[in-house]
């Protein structure tokens, strides 16, 4: 065990070109410990090259642990940023269908099941040395684990993505038309979606690692609070009297289920967990344990707080996208549209990042140690943000788009997939039965309140895919 004291990330290539040197003749797992980050590296596989020969590490910091360059606020930022996506405009509607006050309670529990969930998952990837959500995948059930897995991320950052542009097409339009009613072009929704999306997005989404989008995920962060101000400076020009506020108490009704989904999707970021955990240059578990912690909190401020702003204006009328609810005169609200534009913008490219691993995976260019070239990255990147950019620029049903999203592949994502894994693996941990690529002594940690909390997960999960799956099929 060597200690390398560098505080210089740019000191990292020579030395990580070393561990790499080593890594590759050698044919036992190696553990080393940077700047006090403990990185675990598995020697059967040899270091992925690029086109060219040469240890990228940008490309290197998405596939393998080591080579992190971002800061524990920077990942944190990341993380914030990858789950406030488009699932805030839906919030109010979501406390509309579960009653106020049980809402919340949902709220509060799918926030903290999250962040666990998050730190489980890492745990189940250093455990197996798979990082990767299809890799965990293929270790619960197989090698098709890996193609299923990838496909339903595929499903899932896509219509994502196309999520943020049907936002996008509801809010700058407007503003255009209102005011610059002189230049009717600008009013043209697909147009205006198609212009953002090839001048702003798509060279955000070029990158081929978090840590360079770190920089647009604080932005997209800082602009939320701004958003959140406007719509509650102008709380009071629409929301009824005090006594008149009716705060919704419902029975059950497969509706809650709905509101419950798009809770998830609010949160759901499991697509970018990996990206995430990569890229950060500590990566021990209890640092990660405080990135996952301090992003799920600021999320769940930043959410609820309008979440509960938009319940109180417009109650039990407020509509899929609560900016709907405003009218178009409002320059305030017209404030929160544009930064909202903006933020939707900027967050596409996070979106982007696991979109285009997993159709790589699918297509074999990302297996077996090999590592897509750069123009296979720009080939891929480009045909996948072709028909994303069109549905985004053509479909408005906003609502059902939620309700898929958050009630099967985020949850099959988030909480079914980490939740089964990490039973398998503590099963088979107490049984002796051999797991490859399992560390030893596996058993020592993973322990019963683990299994309890993963059995919590898929438990949750099962009833709000089969709800959405019924509802939709």
């Amino acid at each position: 065990m060597m200690i390398f004291e560098s505080k210089d990330t740019k000191d990292l290539v020579p030395i990580r070109s070393t561990m790499d040197d080593f890594l590759e003749t050698s044919s036992m797992s190696s553990t080393f410990i940077t700047q006090n980050t403990l990185t675990n590296q598995s020697t059967c596989c040899s270091t992925p090259l690029d086109e060219n020969g040469n240890k990228n590490i940008e490309v290197l910091q998405s596939t393998l642990p080591g080579y992190g360059t971002a800061s524990i606020g920077g990942s944190v930022m990341n993380l914030t940023n990858a789950m406030m996506g488009s699932g805030i405009i839906g919030l109010p509607l979501a406390l509309h269908l579960c009653g106020f006050w049980f809402g919340l309670l949902c709220s509060f529990l799918i926030a903290t099941l999250t962040c666990l969930a998050m730190h489980l998952t890492v745990q189940c990837g250093i455990k197996t040395n798979r990082y990767s959500l299809s890799g965990l995948c293929e270790q619960l059930v197989g090698s098709n684990g890996d193609k299923v897995c990838n496909f339903v991320i595929f499903f899932h950052t896509a219509t994502t993505t196309v999520s943020y542009y049907i936002m996008l097409g509801d809010t700058l339009p407007t503003l255009f038309h209102y005011y610059l009613p002189q230049l009717t072009w600008l009013s043209n929704r697909q147009l205006v979606v198609v212009a953002f999306g090839l001048c702003v997005s798509l060279p955000i989404s070029s990158s081929r690692s978090p840590a360079k989008i770190a920089k647009w995920s604080t932005l997209s962060v800082m602009l939320l609070p701004l958003m959140l101000l406007g719509v509650i400076l102008r709380v009071p020009a629409y929301a009824p009297p005090l006594k008149d506020i009716e705060l919704e108490v419902v029975p059950p009704s497969i509706s809650m289920f709905k509101g419950i989904a798009i809770m998830g999707l609010s949160f759901g970021c499991s697509q970018n967990i990996f990206g995430i955990y990569l890229s950060t240059f500590d990566q021990r578990q209890s640092s990660w344990l405080m990135i996952s912690g301090l992003g799920t909190m600021m999320s769940y401020i930043l959410n609820f707080t309008f979440a509960i702003m938009g319940y109180i204006c417009f109650g039990k009328n407020v509509q899929a996208n609560v900016l709907l609810n405003f009218p178009d005169d409002d320059v305030a609200i017209n404030v929160v549209r544009l930064i909202l534009g903006l933020f939707m913008v900027l967050t596409i490219p996070l979106a982007m990042h696991p979109c285009v691993s997993s159709v790589q995976t699918l297509l074999g260019k990302n297996v077996d140690d090999r590592i897509p070239t750069d123009t296979e990255h720009v080939v891929v990147t480009g045909l996948l943000f072709v028909p994303i950019l069109y549905f985004g620029a053509t479909l408005t049903s906003l609502g059902s788009v939620f309700d898929i999203i958050g009630g099967f592949s985020t949850m099959v994502l988030g909480f079914l997939l980490p939740g089964a894994v990490f039973m398998r693996l503590f099963i088979a941990s107490r049984v002796g039965e051999r797991i490859p690529l399992l560390q030893s002594k596996v058993s020592e940690d993973l322990t019963w309140k683990q299994f309890i909390l993963a059995l919590t997960l898929v438990l949750v999960s099962f009833p709000i895919i089969y709800f959405t799956l019924i509802d939709h099929l």
